[in-house]
Parts: C-alpha cells; sequence; structure tokens
C-alpha cells in the first residue's frame, strides 16, 4: 500500500469514525429538520385595533354668511270690482237690485212675479239691456240681515223685471182720467169710483197687461234677483254682496236696562212732553163737556200708552241708539187728540243727542263702513222701503192712487 493510499483510509477513518458510532447506538434517535416560519391566523375577535392612524389638522375654515335674501313684496291686492253692492232691499220680490228698470230691460212674454205691489207684471230680464253691471250680479254670493243681524247666505239666480200697482183697485189703471164709471149703480153715486169698480171683470192677463203698460210713463219697473240655495232666509230685510267686509250691526232689544230708564227719565221731564199736555187741556177746555164725554183725559192717555224704549245695542251690547214711543196717533179723518210723540236718540262723542229720525226702524247697521249708521224703515205691514243714511240713501214707492176716506 503506496503511503497516499494509507493517509486517505486514516483520514476517512477520523473523519467516519464518529459517525458511524452515532449510527450505532440505540434509543435515541435525532431528527434534523430545517425550520420554515409558519404565519400565525388570529380570530377577528381577537384582532386588536390598529393604532391610530396620524391625521393630519383640519385647517378651519371661515364659511361665508348666508346671503340674505329680502322677501318678495307682497303683491298688490286686486281690487274689489266697483259693482260690489254694500245695499240691497230684500222683499217678497227678491233681492231689488234696482228700483228704477225701464221697460226695456224686460224681454219675452208676460208672467207672474211675487212682490210688494197689490198687481204685478214681470218678464225676464234682457242680457243686452241690463246694465253690465247690474247683470254679472248673477251667480255671486249676498248676505242676507234681518233687524239682529246676518239670517243667510244665498246665491243670486234669475233676475227679472217687475212691474207694480199697488191700487187700491184697478180702477185709474182701466178708467181713463178717473172718470166716473157710467154704469155706475144709482144707489152707489156717493160711493168713490174704486168702490165700484169690479176687478172681476178682467182676466189676471188683462191686469199684466195695463200694469206694464204703465212703464215708462210716470212709474219704473224693479230688476229683481231671485235667491238660490237657503230656505232660512226669514225675516231677511237686506242684502249685501258676501264678498265684502262685514257691515257693523246694532241689534234691537225691548229689555228694561238703566240706560232706557234714563232716557224714560229725561222724557218725563222735558218741554215738549209739558207742550203736549198743555195742548190737550186746551183742546179739551175748547171741545166742551158734551164733546170731551167721549174721549179719554189726559191720565187715561198716559196711563194705556206710556213711554216705552227700543234700543239699539253694538257687539257690546252697548247702546248706540234709543227709540222711544208715547201716546196716540189719534182718530181718523182728524178726530180726537193726536197724542203720539216719536223720538230718537243717538249716542255721539258719548252723549245722547235727539235726531230728527222715525221710530220703527227695521235694522240699524253701518252698510259703507265710514262709522255712520244707516236706518232702515219699512211700510206698515213690515216691507223695507226707505234707507236713511248720508251715504247710501235709498227708497222706493209703488204707483197707487190715494182716495181720501174722509
Amino acid at each position: 500500500m503506496t503511503s497516499r493510499a494509507i493517509d486517505l483510509t486514516v483520514g476517512m477513518g477520523l473523519l467516519l469514525g464518529p459517525l458511524a458510532y452515532a449510527l450505532l447506538l440505540e434509543g435515541e434517535t435525532v431528527v434534523v429538520t430545517e425550520y420554515v416560519p409558519q404565519p400565525v391566523v388570529v380570530q377577528p375577535s381577537e384582532c386588536a385595533p390598529p393604532p391610530p392612524a396620524a391625521v393630519e389638522p383640519t385647517p378651519v375654515v371661515e364659511e361665508e354668511p348666508e346671503p340674505v335674501v329680502e322677501p318678495d313684496p307682497d303683491p298688490e291686492p286686486e281690487p274689489e270690482p266697483s259693482d260690489r253692492i254694500a245695499f240691497a232691499f230684500v222683499n217678497e220680490a227678491g233681492i231689488v237690485l234696482s228700483t228704477e228698470a225701464p221697460a226695456s230691460w224686460g224681454t219675452g212674454r208676460l208672467r207672474k212675479h211675487a212682490g210688494p205691489g197689490q198687481f204685478r207684471a214681470a218678464k225676464r230680464a234682457n242680457s243686452k239691456q241690463v246694465p253690465q253691471s247690474l247683470w254679472t250680479q248673477r251667480g255671486r254670493t249676498f248676505d242676507l240681515y234681518g233687524a239682529a243681524g246676518k239670517v243667510c247666505t244665498v246665491r243670486v239666480g234669475a233676475l227679472s223685471v217687475i212691474a207694480q200697482h199697488e191700487g187700491p183697485s184697478l180702477y185709474d189703471l182701466f178708467v181713463p182720467d178717473g172718470e166716473w164709471l157710467e154704469e155706475a149703480d144709482p144707489a152707489d153715486v156717493d160711493r168713490v169710483p174704486y168702490e165700484q169698480f169690479d176687478e172681476s171683470s178682467k182676466t189676471p192677463r188683462d191686469i199684466r197687461r195695463k200694469v206694464w203698460s204703465y212703464l215708462g210713463k210716470d212709474e219704473s219697473a224693479w230688476l229683481v234677483a231671485e235667491p238660490l240655495d237657503d230656505d232660512s232666509c226669514k225675516g231677511a230685510v237686506w242684502a249685501r254682496d258676501a264678498q265684502l267686509p262685514a257691515p257693523a250691526v246694532l241689534h234691537p232689544s225691548d229689555e228694561p236696562s238703566a240706560s232706557s230708564q234714563q232716557f224714560i227719565d229725561r222724557f218725563s221731564a222735558s218741554d215738549e212732553l209739558a207742550e203736549l199736555r198743555a195742548s190737550h187741556e186746551e183742546w179739551k177746555s175748547e171741545s166742551g163737556n158734551e164733546v170731551m164725554a167721549d174721549y179719554d183725559d189726559w191720565e187715561a192717555i198716559a196711563t194705556r200708552s206710556p213711554a216705552t224704549v227700543r234700543s239699539w245695542l253694538d257687539v257690546d251690547d252697548t247702546p248706540q241708539r234709543m227709540e222711544l214711543n208715547f201716546g196716540e196717533p189719534g182718530e181718523g179723518c182728524g178726530d180726537g187728540f193726536y197724542s203720539e210723540i216719536e223720538r230718537v236718540d243717538a249716542m255721539v262723542d258719548g252723549e245722547w243727542t235727539s235726531t230728527d229720525s222715525s221710530t220703527g226702524a227695521l235694522a240699524i247697521f253701518d252698510a259703507d263702513l265710514d262709522g255712520k249708521w244707516e236706518t232702515l224703515h219699512g211700510n206698515d205691514d213690515g216691507t223695507p222701503m226707505w234707507l236713511t243714511s248720508p251715504t247710501l240713501e235709498q227708497s222706493w214707492s209703488l204707483p197707487e192712487q190715494f182716495y181720501c176716506p174722509c
């Protein structure tokens, strides 16, 4: 064996000897493996919140103020139509829009129509002839008022033109110039003509034609509107466009009060009453005992017809007008003594002031809102006939032939 081979053998022995020895040992096995790091899986609930990220501070920005927006000016209110009616009479004919209607405002056939006149004739209104300011009232709403205030609201229906004649009969219509009837019964010569006229000889058609024929001579007709939609208007005496502001209204009271008693006391001490009593004593002495036997003395008159007061109160029940009636009107044809006194006082600037108004008002109100009261009066049966007012004064009358019974 060569020396090089011997060195190699010895060297390998020295290197492999410990390894061979280790392989011959029992009971322990050493496994050498390579270490590979594994990721660690952590459940979400176990996650710790990440550290807060660094946040750059937000610079403070000054906000510009909201621009001030000026509100639009209120629109100018629409002007009220000038044809709004502040006052109109109300009676069985309807709402009286005009008391000065000519015959040309009517068209079509004559027909009957309700109204205060004893004899009546009517036609439907002619749209081509009635003024536009009145024709446009159709379809509008009106408030209707009685003595104590508003009683209903109605819509205006059809318009009609109505002619009327009060009478007392048709004698002056059918007999020209008031002539006596040629065929009058001799036994009736002392009777006035209208008592002899036989109305039954004329048909309703004849009467309507005759009443209508007098339009344009001395009299005018009415333009009336039919109130619709409401049957609860009992007691209405005047009407007003419902679109206008509500009027101030006084309501009547016949209940005794401190104010009414003070009014009676002032009247009892007045010169007016003293003068009336003195006139009665003078009339009594001049008439003689024989005549006076048929009439009452002053005490009897004062007891039978004492002073009574009706107060007209505002919304606060404060009296603004007071009407006083005393005595009796006397008998017809000038017989007897006229002892009646009517007096109306008004509250003016905190004091009672005597007026020249008549008692028996149907309603008192301020229709045009000028602070002054309008007073509505009527005839004997309560039909409204005239309005006393500084600005709205109106009245109507019906054609009639008056025959004095005396």
